[in-house]
């Protein structure tokens, strides 16, 4: 790099300065809520949140009773705000918290880079997400996905720590249990992803097999009074939430279909099917969108592979919802927007695959593991991208920082040598 480029990138990857890019950002995103008068979308959360804060019941329907159709974790958050400042004011609050949130990821992100002595990378990686489009605005919806990015950057940081450290304090342990179980309460899909990325701290002996039990032991310890609580509501064991028939199910209706050749059932079928599941609870329900699911394979032994790509489509792009939208902020905020980073993302596997086979294979892990699930159920919502949309941009910025600041420091110095 010549002396003006040393001098601009300097500038921007230091605390000081991004610090106040990150300060920008907060308050432009409260200006932007205020504005909006702090209307928020909400969704099953929100109902349960309100029932528990308001009758004292976990229940999604009142109708039906205790429910166990979302995870705990962030109902809970939710409720907490309800108790406190009534069903209304809440949403204010709520959201302001999650700017808050906002702020601070990009904030760990660069301590977990940090820890592994690429901080430039954990500069550039916090950079692409307070600017990222899609997460400006998300923290003003109540879905799950702004607590479970939080967690798992905690998450993903303590890992770090476990990964880059020959000791490692018994409070850590501790943390990182607890930090386990409360990601495995706000977003199931992420235990799969965990539990792969534990056994490879094993494996490669950056925890020992005794702390490693002790970890798995608290976790589940801090996990099972979710688990406990459903098996004497329900007398049924159910280990994370109610609903799996239903996604699966719903990754065959119509409109959720990008492609077209995919007819699975009819309008007058699906209308059929809901008129039934919205007489029962969540676990009639469920019974019904089996017996859906197998009609719909013994017609069409390949649909699970064609609702497969489909979904792969979704999640990678945008789903059906956006698919056909294309107004400016849509196409520019959202489809070229992940047109460009979906192809970084490949140009950095490809290189990895090349240069570093170990962060090749925890690209896989953590993308493999974020994606396959939604092949099975669905992907009609942009927000199960974003759960790990920000490590896509992680894994570019750590490209980055190799290719055009590593190699081209080492590029100059050969070259002053030659000379």
């Amino acid at each position: 790099m010549n002396t003006s480029k040393i001098q601009t990138v300097n500038f921007f990857l230091n605390w000081r300065s991004f610090l106040v890019f990150n300060t920008l950002i907060f308050v432009a995103k409260i200006i932007f809520s205020a504005y909006s008068n702090f209307n928020a979308e909400l969704f099953e959360d929100w109902s349960i949140a309100r029932n528990l804060a308001t009758h004292e019941i976990y229940a999604w329907n009142l109708k039906y009773g205790s429910s166990a159709y979302k995870l705990p974790l962030y109902p809970f958050f939710l409720s907490f705000f309800i108790k406190c400042f009534g069903v209304f004011k809440a949403i204010k609050f709520i959201i302001i918290v999650q700017h808050i949130f906002y702020f601070i990821i990009p904030l760990i992100i660069i301590k977990t880079f940090g820890n592994f002595n690429v901080k430039t990378a954990g500069f550039l990686s916090a950079y692409f997400f307070i600017f990222s489009p899609a997460y400006f605005y998300y923290s003003n919806i109540l879905e799950a996905t702004n607590l479970f990015i939080l967690l798992f950057a905690v998450w993903l940081y303590i890992y770090s720590i476990f990964w880059t450290r020959a000791v490692i304090p018994f409070q850590k342990i501790i943390s990182f249990s607890i930090v386990t179980a409360f990601v495995a309460l706000t977003q199931v899909i992420a235990v799969p992803i965990m539990g792969v990325m534990i056994l490879l701290l094993l494996f490669y002996k950056r925890l020992s097999l005794k702390n490693t039990f002790i970890v798995a032991c608290l976790a589940i310890l801090v996990y099972s009074p979710w688990v406990i609580r459903n098996y004497i509501t329900f007398d049924k064991i159910i280990i994370s939430k109610s609903p799996v028939w239903q996604n699966v199910f719903l990754g065959y209706i119509q409109d959720y279909q990008i492609l077209p050749n995919n007819h699975f059932l009819t309008e007058k079928d699906k209308k059929i099917v809901f008129k039934k599941t919205a007489a029962n609870n969540e676990f009639v329900s469920e019974e019904v969108y089996k017996e859906e699911v197998m009609k719909i394979v013994e017609k069409d032994q390949f649909a699970p592979i064609k609702k497969g790509l489909n979904n792969f489509i979704s999640l990678w792009f945008v789903p059906k919802t956006y698919f056909d939208n294309n107004g400016l902020s849509i196409l520019i905020g959202r489809k070229l927007y992940v047109v460009f980073i979906n192809l970084l993302l490949l140009i950095s596997l490809i290189y990895f695959f090349r240069n570093n086979k170990r962060i090749f294979l925890f690209c896989c892990i953590i993308f493999g593991g974020f994606t396959f699930p939604y092949l099975i159920g669905h992907a009609a919502n942009i927000r199960f991208k974003l759960d790990f949309e920000w490590m896509e941009t992680s894994v570019i910025s750590l490209f980055l920082f190799f290719k055009y600041f590593v190699e081209s420091k080492e590029s100059n110095t050969r070259e002053s040598r030659d000379v």
